[in-house]
């Protein structure tokens, strides 16, 4: 039974990379880019585009991101010195 599931898994797994292969990865169809483009600096006022669009229009994901991320990792600490005092959990 276990050989089974592994051969279904390996065929779905198969058919997803298949189909992933053949995926438009061109040019976006939503036109963000040709505004970032267009706008960015005069928006802005950075010199440089990509600092333009990661400092001003991606900043709350940027702070959002590393507010997660500390979270977890003070999560993780906190639970592994729990673990490390011999403290049991709960």
């Amino acid at each position: 039974m276990k050989r089974i599931l592994i051969v279904v898994v390996l065929i779905v797994l198969g058919y997803f990379i298949l189909n992933a292969v053949q995926l438009d990865y061109g040019r976006p169809r939503s036109g963000i880019s040709e505004y970032y483009v267009a706008n960015g600096v005069a928006e802005t006022g950075a010199l440089n585009l990509v600092t333009a669009i990661y400092l001003n229009y991606r900043v709350y994901d940027t702070l959002g991101e590393a507010t997660v991320f500390f979270a977890s990792a003070l999560g993780v600490y906190m639970l592994l010195r729990k673990l490390k005092k011999g403290e049991p959990d709960g």
